[in-house]
């Protein structure tokens, strides 16, 4: 045990605090934690893009690849589904759809671990991206809970994570810092009033839905340049 220990580095200790608050998110949400649950999913994301800041400025272990992905397993694509479960009145009709989900995840994972396209951009959207998504639905509150609109979103995220389309990281300040504060006051509100939970999810919900189509719009950015460049 000693061993495994002292082949750690710090990126990986960041990593298991990243699985950990997905399998806490689990627990408080057997035991009625309705809003927390989904809250510490995004606590867990942050904990995920903090291991990957950490290892890039030090260096990582030889298992923290897979152990990252072990971790992403459980935050965002166990913990969603079974807190996604939990809320759902009629279990059996969103069952089907939140287990495309995982599989969509798993394959995600497992091919994000052999292959990369490119240094500034993921192939297929992040399974953290999806955990994020399900949890800012969620909290958003029961009233706009709606099965059917679950079931959708879990679809939609399912094959966007096993498509070949490029997400970019967002690794860039001007897009982390007003991410950062999102989440932050997204996390901190649970703590003065759900109210302002519900809010902040709104729009961390539209965040996501603007990162979803993100390829469209950089697509399409991309022709309207270059067809200025041939009329020019």
């Amino acid at each position: 045990m000693n061993l495994i220990f002292r082949a750690l580095k710090l990126p990986d200790y960041v990593t298991l605090l990243n699985a950990l608050f997905g399998v806490v998110a689990i627990i408080l949400v057997m035991d009625g934690f309705t809003y927390m649950a989904p809250l510490l999913i995004l606590v867990a994301a942050v904990a995920d893009g903090l291991d990957g800041q950490i290892a890039r400025r030090f260096s990582s272990s030889e298992i923290g690849g897979n152990l990252d992905s072990l971790a992403d397993v459980i935050s965002f694509g166990v913990a969603p589904v079974i807190i996604t479960y939990s809320y759902s009145g009629e279990k059996y009709m969103l069952l089907p759809a939140l287990a495309f989900y995982f599989i969509c995840g798993i394959l995600r994972l497992a091919r994000f671990n052999t292959m990369h396209l490119g240094f500034n951009s993921f192939s297929g959207l992040p399974i953290t991206a999806g955990g994020i998504a399900i949890s800012a639905y969620l909290l958003m509150g029961e009233s706009f809970f709606n099965e059917y609109i679950m079931a959708i979103i879990a679809l939609i995220l399912g094959m966007l994570m096993i498509s070949n389309i490029p997400y970019l990281k967002a690794r860039e300040k001007k897009i982390l810092l007003p991410l950062t504060m999102v989440f932050a006051m997204t996390i901190i509100s649970y703590a003065v009033d759900i109210r302002y939970t519900h809010l902040m999810a709104f729009l961390l919900s539209g965040l996501m839905a603007i990162y979803l189509v993100s390829p469209i719009i950089k697509k399409t950015e991309e022709g309207k340049n270059a067809a200025k460049r041939s009329n020019n």
